[in-house]
């Protein structure tokens, strides 16, 4: 296994046990997200953003394709809470100086749940 795959095995972990404080230590100060329902320009906006995620869930299924300071991930997302639901997502990595430099996330937005606004 890659040096690369293993971070990001580490970044979901740390992900998925809710220690984001640890997950902003894997990433780089130029880190950048982009998704379908979501983007962020800094590593402490995705950070600050994740500390507000409110969502139970788990990655199943996860199979990791590297190649060199790049790392995909294809997973199923299982979420328990606030809604049930299993989406197949991919997700790009692109590592720099030991560290996650980009994530890209790919999903088809139908398949989640139409949540009500709050307003």
């Amino acid at each position: 296994m890659s040096k690369s795959t293993e971070l990001i095995q580490q970044y979901n972990e740390n992900f998925q046990s809710k220690d984001i404080d640890k997950v902003r230590t894997l990433l780089h100060d130029e880190f950048t997200f982009t998704g379908p329902m979501m983007q962020f320009g800094n590593p402490d906006e995705f950070a600050n953003a994740m500390r507000e995620w409110g969502f139970d869930c788990r990655n199943e299924n996860v199979q990791f394709v590297s190649e060199g300071n790049n790392v995909v991930q294809i997973f199923d997302w299982i979420v328990t809470a606030p809604f049930q639901v299993t989406i197949s997502m991919c997700e790009c990595f692109e590592i720099k100086d030991d560290k996650i430099l980009s994530s890209k996330l790919f999903f088809d937005t139908a398949k989640m749940p139409k949540m009500e606004m709050e307003a």
